[in-house]
């Protein structure tokens, strides 16, 4: 005859390999849980792009009124407050003056205590960029350096400046 046991739960063993499981799903998956400041990063950097988009828009506008719509060297501007006016090329912002967006976007975006700075890549275009992401580092140079919007001015009439988000998250 069999003794039956009356005991029930689970062996020392069994408890070590659902920790040493729980251990390694753990270390897979958290990187992908982690990386929350790059995303929010990157949320800054397509609402920034949004707001050029909205802001090029507009001062397009005032250029088709004040009829400077055709200038394509950035020689004029137009009024978009009360004192605060933008070149323009082609009648959108021109990307030579890293004051415009400053302007545009309402935002002292180059002060020292900022974590956004523009730099010229040349004289066609212009980076947004978070200043955090390079620790140090020498200014992005690219228009393709990660963390940053690229402005690049407009070619001809009435075709719009392009604007490029280059994520932080590879």
């Amino acid at each position: 005859m069999q003794k039956v046991s009356t005991q029930k739960g689970f062996t020392l063993i069994e408890l070590i390999i659902v920790i040493v499981l729980l251990g390694i799903l753990a270390v897979t998956a958290a990187p992908k849980f982690l990386n929350l400041q790059d995303d929010a990063r990157d949320s800054v950097l397509e609402g920034i792009a949004g707001s050029l988009e909205s802001a090029s828009s507009v001062v397009y506008g005032k250029a088709l009124i004040n009829d400077v719509a055709a200038s394509s060297d950035g020689s004029d501007s137009v009024n978009i407050g009360n004192t605060t006016t933008v070149s323009v090329v082609y009648g959108y912002p021109d990307a030579a003056t890293a004051a415009n967006f400053t302007n545009i976007l309402d935002a002292d975006i180059n002060n020292t205590n900022g974590e956004y700075a523009t730099v010229a890549v040349d004289e066609d275009t212009i980076l947004i960029y978070y200043t955090g992401a390079y620790d140090g580092a020498p200014d992005p140079a690219a228009a393709n350096s990660a963390c940053s919007v690229a402005y690049t001015n407009s070619t001809a009439e009435g075709e719009r400046p392009t604007i490029t988000v280059n994520t932080c998250v590879e």
